[in-house]
């Protein structure tokens, strides 16, 4: 009994001194420690906390270096295949025992969390990050797919450099977008692609961080618009969010501003007043703003392909198709919006027009939205018009003034800024249009001689223009009655009134049909061979129309 209460005892004497010994065995950190004990002094990482200091990169590219022999080292004594041979950075038993306590792969974890640690700082301030060696091999191998349009294969090289090099290159970023659509239309559901979506995010908002700021062509404005849209595509239900990226694009991006951001951003902004987010007034404001844009853009293109010395003029007559494109799809974008109806116009604008009478830029918009919604009979149109003419007079805002004032029948004022027009006018197109405004209201008063001399004026000024021979000859056909003291002499009127028509169709085919409709009526006021007989008037005849007409024509039947 004695015996075997000692032998039990000696055992449990030597559990408790092995257990001692494995309680006394390193730790996975005492491990790291000792073999990198820069992690614990001068190179110590605490994320979120150190500041980078630039004299320690090579120091920490090369403990970096050291750490990845050191996590190859373990993985070859995981399989079997390290000895005291091959080993430099760790020692065979230092591993054995760790192997012994379960802790290697606890060891493997904690220098793969060291070394993160050293990526992650060095990826916000070295172009090349921790490892620039391996850097330059992913950014080749990367390289050299997307030549290809091997977005299948550059995807493992492109996440690398994303993830741990941000600030290698550019076309990281510029290219990512495709890679990620790639890999989106891989998978069949929506549920699936929304990782893919918040990369895509992400890789937008890097670009701008690493990149836009400092770029003159790609800058944040230009970024954010990409973002935007892209926003807008797979994200639909974020209005709020889109909307707010699209236009910070264009308060950035200005002229500049890519012209499928621009129609996005209109999108945008009527969804949000669909939504009641926002209301009508900032919906116009939106909507002069983009279109202001979009027309500097178009005239700015227009000039260019004037110019003659585009290196691509196919390419440019491309964009100016895209941006007329892109202007009726703005337009119609607005038009459809029940926030473009007078009467939700005129509550927008009234409020602030009251508020602030005498702002030019306010003056400007109220006018331009109202002439181009056909508003013109809004008592806020005529009031912001007088404004605007008053402080501001221009071929614009007489041209308007003139046609409101014609519409109300106060035909002297109208003529008055019609005149006004045509001298700030540059134009020959557009004095010829105002001469021809002019002689409508001195028709429309009965002073038909100094209309016509107002047509005659118009032709002038652009010899291509229908509607003043149809003024003239719907006047003489006005006044064929008086002309004359006949019957016969009044029916002259007509030939002449056809003739007048002829020219109009002959000069202008675009008023074909509109003339051939007024001939088809005022050819059945001719005269009769018979008697025209009895007036010795036969096919052929000059004949010459008295009255404040004077002029000749020829007799047919």
């Amino acid at each position: 009994m004695i015996k075997m209460k000692s032998e039990k005892l000696a055992l449990a004497f030597s559990a408790v001194l092995l257990s001692g010994s494995i309680a006394m065995a390193q730790t996975p950190e005492d491990v790291i420690k000792a073999k990198f004990p820069e992690t614990a002094g001068e190179l110590a990482i605490t994320p979120g906390k150190t500041t980078y200091n630039k004299a320690l990169k090579t120091r920490y590219r090369e403990l970096y270096a050291q750490m990845h022999d050191g996590l190859d080292e373990i993985e070859k004594f995981k399989l079997g295949g390290a000895d005291s041979e091959v080993l430099s950075v760790f020692d065979l038993k230092t591993l054995k025992d760790m192997q012994k306590a379960g802790t290697i792969d606890e060891l493997e974890g904690k220098l793969r969390n060291e070394q993160h640690k050293i990526v992650e700082l060095m990826k916000e301030h070295e172009k090349y990050g921790a490892d620039s060696a391996f850097c330059v091999r992913q950014l080749s191998m990367f390289s050299e797919f997307i030549k290809q349009n091997n977005y299948k294969d550059a995807y493992n090289p492109w996440s690398v450099l994303i993830k741990e090099y941000p600030m290698c290159n550019a076309n990281i970023y510029q290219h990512g977008r495709n890679i990620i659509v790639y890999q989106m239309q891989q998978v069949k559901t929506g549920k699936e692609q929304q990782p893919w979506i918040d990369t895509l995010m992400m890789v937008y908002d890097n670009r701008i961080k690493y990149f836009a700021r400092t770029s003159k062509l790609y800058g944040e404005g230009y970024v954010l618009g990409r973002k935007g849209v892209d926003m807008a595509k797979y994200r639909p239900a974020m209005v709020d969010s889109y909307y707010e990226v699209l236009n910070r694009s264009v308060e950035l991006g200005k002229e500049k501003t890519e012209v499928a951001v621009i129609q996005t951003a209109m999108k945008a902004t009527v969804d949000m007043y669909n939504a009641e987010k926002i209301d009508a007034s900032v919906v116009v404001d939106k909507y002069l703003l983009f279109t202001d844009i979009l027309q500097k853009q178009r005239a700015d293109i227009s000039e260019r392909i004037a110019g003659g010395k585009e290196k691509d003029p196919a390419k440019t007559e491309k964009e100016l198709e895209t941006c007329n494109t892109v202007i009726s799809g703005v337009d119609q974008l607005f038009s459809n919006s029940s926030a473009a109806q007078c009467e939700t116009l005129n509550k927008a604008f009234e409020p602030r027009f009251k508020q602030n009478p005498e702002d030019i830029e306010l003056l400007r918009k109220i006018v331009n939205i109202l002439d181009r919604k056909g508003c013109t009979d809004l008592k806020l149109y005529e009031d912001a018009t007088i404004k605007l003419v008053g402080k501001e007079p221009s071929e614009l805002a007489c041209r308007n003034l003139g046609r409101m004032l014609d519409k109300k029948g106060r035909y002297d004022e109208a003529i008055d800024n019609y005149k006004k027009a045509i001298g700030f006018a540059t134009a020959d197109t557009m004095k010829a249009t105002y001469n021809y405004y002019i002689a409508l209201a001195l028709s429309k008063q009965k002073q038909f001689s100094n209309a016509r001399t107002y047509c005659n004026k118009a032709l002038e000024l652009k010899s291509n223009f229908g509607q003043p021979y149809i003024l003239i000859a719907t006047m003489y056909a006005q006044t064929a009655s008086s002309i004359g003291e006949s019957a016969f002499d009044h029916q002259q009127v007509y030939w002449l009134v056809v003739d007048k028509l002829n020219r109009a169709k002959a000069v202008d085919p675009s008023v074909t049909n509109d003339v051939n409709k007024l001939i088809g009526s005022y050819k059945a006021q001719f005269p009769n061979k018979e008697e025209a007989f009895m007036h010795s008037v036969t096919s052929g005849t000059t004949v010459t129309i008295g009255g404040w007409i004077g002029e000749s024509t020829t007799a047919r039947f």
